[in-house]
């Protein structure tokens, strides 16, 4: 019976627990998922509770399975929601949604597939050639023929200030989803938010569903938001007139013809940067690594806005706060904060010149730590410091084949060891959504299976 232990029950690793299980076969196979949290299928991006806190996708596009693109909309409709394929729907009901589909998948296979959910935090993996030990924070260890790291987001690196001092105020709140975090922000505070993407939207219309009086500040370096879902806007595939380019101006030269001629023909750009989509990961595989960084260094906001869009609901709130003055966006580097009896006093570059601002709470909506050698995880600090791991070369990620498989600090393949998800941006940048990552799963379940059949 092959052995497969998943590190992490959000929704890469649920995703993957549930084809591996559904996709079995009938040969015996044991899956251990590894999840400290009290529920699966949620880790941060489907852990909030909000019902304003919407998908980004449409729920037509939300299936687990690319082959039943309209399963999570019939789920939906068995539970008794009246909503449309077109809708943004509350991200709780996908927590949901994954977390049952999961369990209902493990009671039906049962008789082959035995599944193990167990409540606990892995600590460190021993691996040798063929299987490998999972060492957990209670002591217990787990017998293993196969690892899969299925970490999802870390949190986000404090600010990049001299002095993080003012991070130890409980007006501080690094955990913008902890919802519990907010009891210390009173409806009168002076709040800053760092970060004007997808996770500032999200925190700034929780504040003002629970009626915030005081004034809101959101920063960033470009001070851009992300930009608004249109749907049904198409494009003709781009990929023969992009393939083979290796510098990442050609390919942006590319692309903006192809707006401005979507725009003369009465289309819209959204089209054209979804036609990219299917192709992300090959064209990002075909740039040197100096293209990369190129792009990371001076496009990476912008394809964010454009790429990661929020929805319109969540777009009609963030534009009537910007109306009516309760909510400021300001383009900006802070170079200094510091806390002096319970307020916060942030010294900024604005168009080069400093200011200071004042705040009584700071929340941080920074994206999420993508070097894995600045982790707080006690595992991913054994694992990188015995070599069984490393960050790929633009440390956005781990190091691995685009299968997954983890390459070490030797720069060997393990056979072991693999990853999936957000671990794989660096190698694979477009793997964070759930239409990437379901890809993932299903491809990884198979390669893993298949090595269970050749045992």
């Amino acid at each position: 019976m092959m052995r497969i232990t998943i590190i992490g029950g959000g929704a890469s690793g649920t995703l993957l627990a549930i084809n591996l299980i559904r996709n079995s076969g009938g040969e015996p196979i044991e899956v251990n998922m590894i999840e400290s949290r009290q529920n699966t299928g949620r880790g941060v991006a489907y852990s909030t509770g909000h019902d304003r806190h919407l998908l980004n996708v449409p729920a037509g596009k939300m299936s687990a399975f690319p082959d039943e693109p309209g399963h999570f909309f019939e789920w939906l409709k068995a539970k008794g929601h009246n909503f449309n394929e077109s809708d943004f729907v509350p991200r709780k009901l996908y927590g949901d949604y994954l977390s049952e589909l999961l369990h209902e998948t493990a009671e039906n296979h049962g008789a082959f597939a035995k599944f193990n959910l167990i409540a606990d935090e892995a600590v460190d993996i021993i691996p040798d050639r063929t299987t490998a030990e999972v060492v957990l924070r209670s002591g217990n260890r787990i017998a293993s023929d196969r690892v899969v790291l299925a970490f999802g987001n870390a949190a986000p690196p404090h600010p990049s200030v001299p002095d993080l001092s003012f991070t130890s105020s409980p007006k501080y709140v690094r955990d913008v989803w902890n919802a519990s975090a907010y009891g210390n922000i009173t409806p009168d505070d002076n709040v800053l938010i760092i970060g004007t993407g997808l996770s500032m939207i999200d925190t700034a219309i929780r504040l003002h569903s629970a009626g915030h009086r005081g004034s809101i500040m959101a920063i960033s370096t470009r001070g851009m938001l992300p930009q608004v879902h249109e749907l049904g806007h198409t494009y003709p595939d781009l990929t023969s007139e992009l393939a083979g380019l290796t510098r990442i101006t050609d390919m942006l030269k590319t692309v903006r013809r192809h707006i401005r001629l979507a725009d003369s023909n009465g289309g819209n750009w959204r089209g054209v940067i979804d036609s990219l989509r299917p192709v992300t990961q090959q064209l990002w595989r075909q740039l040197p690594d100096a293209e990369k960084r190129y792009f990371m260094q001076h496009l990476s906001r912008y394809w964010n806005s454009a790429r990661h869009r929020m929805p319109p609901a969540a777009a009609d709130t963030i534009a009537g706060m910007i109306d009516r003055g309760e909510l400021r966006i300001t383009k900006g580097r802070l170079k200094e904060i510091r806390e002096s009896e319970g307020r916060f006093t942030i010294y900024v570059s604005l168009l080069g010149r400093m200011e200071s601002i004042h705040a009584d709470a700071i929340l941080n909506c920074i994206a999420a730590e993508a070097n894995f050698a600045r982790h707080e995880s006690t595992l991913v600090q054994n694992l990188i410091a015995a070599g069984v791991i490393r960050c790929d070369g633009l440390a956005l990620g781990l190091d691995a084949l685009p299968n997954g498989a983890i390459i070490g600090k030797t720069g060997e393949r393990s056979q072991v060891i693999f990853t999936l998800g957000t671990a794989l941006k660096g190698i694979l940048w477009e793997t964070t959504a759930i239409p990437e990552i379901r890809m993932q799963a299903g491809r990884l379940a198979t390669e893993l299976l298949s090595q269970t059949t050749a045992q």
